[in-house]
């Protein structure tokens, strides 16, 4: 049989095809999710894998989901590949198996033309609730899987022949707190990736088969060469970088370091992400597992390239991550928790990359970000008496803090692992939804590390509830090692929480730990500040204009652009607005 010839028009035109089809299990699945942290939050990821699992295409999903599908796909063919149907769908959920962590649940379904197995429509969605012995789906105090409590589905099958197996959602809703929210995420999970399959079989349809086949060996030729070119530009060497999760009493005293190697050969067009030198497992649940490991380093370098680059697995296996057999920031081995391995020491292990590789090259560099997950991000339970039921959910509002990077300032919506591409639920929704009220929540001015590219600022919120008292239950790393600014820029500010009655006002106030669980009462408030992102650059060498931006915007004060940034503002007196006084400023940045 003649080899079946793809040309680059043709090429193109299929690889867009294709993300159509895992673009629009996106949009379907954010539209039809139950749960506020999907269809709000859109903690969700989909994926379109090969034949032979490795990923052919990744729409806008979080770094953590994708960039490692490719390992998670390849757990479900290890398990049941010589078994797959047509009609088949199956979960899995465990980090010792391929998945991120229990709360991350990964839908894969098998996709079948004429009897052979051509694709995978993979979707990784984080449920509300997954019953965990406390109500949160980061259980950090677990000092092992046992205490973390959550249903394991190493790799199970929870469809056949397009059914549902009853015995396998019967034993979710009988352990899942909020069953009915879970089972219409999973319907929803269930339903986007059986449009997936719709979508793809028309494709295999109108091509062919063999030209299926052929564009997908030569798509992934095509991302691997991209990213081949893209590294040979860099140095070749190595550098070694080290970031700090804090400290938790009674667990990690000394806190966890993230430490790294990064290694790049620009002849092969190759880069190794070396974490073997991190420690032993902890007795948290922070602990990260072979898929978040891979995350972390993959989304490290791929930020530092911040290049449009076709995102397949030939692409990203250029990017190679060596991790322990067992290590905090190592595969995940039983009996040792990971409940918390898609976030806090997994955010360390991603800017600890990032800033590995400052300085470099001439146009390139950046600072930290803000750290999860501030008090404001809580999981939250509780009984809402105005609708007569229990819930569990996230708040995910108020992720701020990027990092300064380099040719500009920081995102303000940012959230490390999710590469910013969380969603801030609406307050107003929450407060219907949910039995609270936000009495407060704002950027907070002088916060973001100054530099010459400024990190972006705090937030602050304050949270009370309506009714009945609500637990919060919050992980919140970034007070004692707060972000580091890069190239002179100054830290970020560190996070903060603490509580207060609303009848003795603000001088009642106590802080409270950084990790912790919370019952807190109608007529109490709790206050939550996030860390804000570090400074990249010298902040005397910021141009001024965007100093006066900043002051007239009210993110930073007069008195900080002349103290840090020496930059002197002044007012005209006739036109009655705010000018730099460059002849002044001049001055000051010569003391």
């Amino acid at each position: 049989m003649d080899k079946t010839i793809i040309s680059s028009e043709q090429l193109a035109i299929m690889s867009s095809r294709i993300a159509g089809i895992a673009k629009h299990m996106t949009y379907v699945l954010q539209s039809s999710a139950r749960s506020s942290i999907m269809s709000g939050s859109r903690d969700f990821s989909t994926a379109v894998c090969d034949g032979i699992g490795d990923v052919i295409s990744l729409p806008d999903g979080l770094p953590v989901h994708v960039t490692n599908m490719s390992v998670t796909t390849k757990s479900f063919i290890q398990y049941h590949g010589e078994n797959f149907k047509e009609g088949d769908a199956y979960l899995n959920n465990s980090p010792y198996h391929g998945n991120t962590h229990t709360a991350d649940y990964t839908i894969c379904i098998p996709v079948f033309y004429e009897e052979e197995l051509m694709f995978y429509c993979t979707i990784r969605g984080h449920q509300a609730d997954v019953g965990n012995s406390i109500p949160t789906t980061y259980n950090y105090k677990a000092r092992d899987i046992y205490e973390e409590g959550a249903p394991v589905f190493p790799c199970v099958k929870i469809q056949e022949d397009y059914k549902d197996i009853e015995d396998i959602i019967r034993m979710a809703k009988t352990r899942i707190r909020v069953s009915d929210v879970w089972y219409g995420d999973y319907l929803a999970m269930i339903g986007a990736a059986r449009i997936g399959e719709r979508e793809l079989k028309k494709v295999i349809e109108k091509y062919g088969k063999e030209t299926v086949k052929e564009f997908c060996g030569q798509w992934q030729e095509y991302g691997k060469k991209r990213m081949i070119e893209e590294i040979r530009k860099l140095p070749s060497g190595t550098w070694s970088n080290e970031s700090v999760h804090d400290p938790i009493p009674d667990m990690v005293p000394e806190g966890i370091p993230v430490k790294v190697k990064v290694t790049i050969d620009s002849e092969e067009g190759q880069v190794i992400v070396d974490y073997t030198e991190s420690g032993d497992p902890v007795p948290c649940g922070l602990n990260l597992c072979e898929a978040t490991v891979i995350a972390s380093g993959r989304s490290g370098f791929l930020n530092f390239l911040g290049m449009d680059l076709p995102l397949c697995e030939g692409a990203l296996s250029q990017i190679k991550v060596k991790m322990r057999e067992k290590g905090v920031v190592g595969k995940a081995t039983l009996p040792y928790s990971s409940s918390v391995a898609t976030t806090n020491v997994a955010d360390r292990a991603v800017l600890a990359v990032q800033s590995a590789l400052n300085g470099i090259t001439e146009d390139k560099g950046m600072a930290e970000g803000a750290l999860s997950h501030p008090a404001h991000t809580a999981v939250i339970s509780g009984h809402d008496a105005r609708y007569g039921r229990d819930f569990v959910t996230q708040l995910t509002n108020g992720h701020t803090g990027g990092m300064g990077v380099k040719g500009h300032d920081g995102y303000v919506k940012y959230h490390c692992s999710s590469g910013g591409m969380s969603g801030w639920s609406s307050i107003e929704q929450l407060e219907q939804k949910y039995p609270i009220l936000y009495l407060e929540q704002e950027l907070i001015s002088d916060t973001g590390g100054a530099g010459e590219w400024d990190g972006a600022p705090a937030t602050k919120a304050v949270i009370t509830p309506t009714e009945d008292e609500i637990t919060f239950i919050y992980l919140s790393d970034g007070k004692f090692n707060p972000p580091k600014g890069a190239e002179g820029g100054y830290n970020g500010t560190p996070s903060y929480a603490a509580i207060y009655n609303l009848d003795e006002g603000e001088s009642s106030l106590q802080e409270l730990p950084m990790f912790h669980q919370l019952k807190l009462k109608p007529k109490e408030a709790l206050v939550s500040k996030i860390s804000s992102g570090g400074g990249y650059g010298d902040p005397l060498k910021r141009d001024p204009e965007k100093v006066k931006e900043k002051v007239i915007e009210k993110w930073i004060s007069n008195k900080k652009a002349r103290d840090i940034y020496g930059v002197v503002l002044e007012m005209d007196p006739i036109e009655k607005q705010i000018y730099v006084n460059y002849d002044k400023t001049k001055e000051l940045r010569k003391i």
